[in-house]
């Protein structure tokens, strides 16, 4: 007795996931003609017969990727990344989906090795850039996508970011309320191509305002989001006639840095210089002294993601969403404003 043609082998010979092959037979409206034609193609090839009285039936999700751009921010040895790809992993465990992780450069041209080959249903995109019409071609190949940390698009996907203009304006209200002598709050903080980037320096913005204050552009200074840059950016600050009494570093890498600097220059925290940093990485806490800080859910914001994308998949046609978590200020003695309160709402 002949063997039966399974979906998985059309879509393999289509060159799309499982996923898009199954929407093919039950005439969903996302799938592309070129994709269709070729889908229906396979099928007469191969002799495939779909299972009528299941078209209704949806294929389990088995495999979904985890992408995120070269040459940006993004390892799984950074330690805000990495706890963010953790959550996203124990999400896909808990529902029996195999998670991979690709980094991938959009200036080659090439989709993911994921997609290419039709291994994943969708995709969980982590990026700074606004790459719109990469994202678009990943669509249109039947893969469906959620982007984390992103500039919203107007894209047929989901977004899932902290609400980083908000805990921009905590850090800044923050240093503020410590009512230092000398100049307003300055910012490290890394280039407004950078999507959090840019909404935690809105919140820095909208702090002054609220106080009263005048935006400086030279207490403003521009780093990556690693240690070094905080270091040389805290030193540009120093050097200035009148050097900051607070800083607001935009992640806690560069805060560490701006740190060492400090140091460096014999200053001594909060005493001469009140800083805080944003994430609450895990070094964060063990600093000398320990860091204040925004604290971000890592593992919720890359968990929440795989359920956005469970969600998409399953119905193909909900509404673009656009989820902000909440963050929080987190105080330690890098501020010592009162005493340290680790769980402050």
């Amino acid at each position: 007795m002949a063997t039966r043609v399974t979906l998985r082998q059309v879509a393999e010979t289509a060159g799309v996931s499982i996923g898009t092959a199954s929407a093919v037979f039950t005439e969903k409206d996302w799938v592309s003609e070129p994709v269709k034609a070729s889908v229906v193609e396979a099928a007469r090839v191969l002799g495939y017969q779909p299972r009528r009285r299941r078209a209704e039936a949806e294929p389990p999700v088995t495999d979904i990727g985890f992408v995120s751009w070269a040459g940006e921010a993004f390892s799984p040895a950074n330690p805000y990344y990495a706890r963010v790809l953790h959550g996203a992993q124990q999400a896909c465990a808990g529902q029996g989906i195999a998670l991979t992780y690709e980094v991938v450069d959009p200036g080659t041209g090439r989709l993911p090795l994921c997609v290419e080959r039709g291994q994943v249903s969708g995709l969980l995109v982590l990026s700074y850039g606004s790459d719109r019409e990469y994202l678009r071609r990943i669509i249109e190949a039947g893969v469906a996508c959620v982007l984390l940390e992103h500039t919203p698009l107007d894209l047929p996907v989901d977004h899932v970011r902290h609400d980083d203009e908000n805990g921009g304006y905590l850090a800044t209200r923050h240093l503020l309320e410590l009512d230092r002598p000398g100049p307003v709050p300055a910012l490290i903080t890394a280039p407004e191509n950078i999507a959090p980037a840019t909404w935690r320096l809105r919140g820095y913005r909208r702090a002054l305002e609220e106080h009263g204050l005048r935006f400086d552009p030279q207490y403003v200074r521009y780093c990556d989001f690693d240690v070094p840059g905080g270091h040389q950016a805290m030193l540009g600050l120093l050097d200035l006639p009148v050097p900051p009494t607070s800083v607001f570093c935009a992640n806690d890498e560069s805060a560490l840095g701006a740190l060492d600097a400090l140091r460096g220059r014999g200053l001594r925290v909060p005493q001469d210089v009140a800083l805080v940093g944003y994430d609450d990485v895990p070094l964060a806490e063990h600093a000398s002294p320990p860091l204040t800080t925004i604290a971000a859910d890592k593992e919720l914001i890359g968990a929440q993601a795989v359920w956005h994308l469970l969600e998409r998949l399953r119905h193909p046609g909900v509404a673009s969403r656009d989820t902000r978590l909440a963050v929080r200020l987190v105080r330690r003695g890098s501020t010592a404003l009162g005493p340290a309160d680790g769980d402050r709402p």
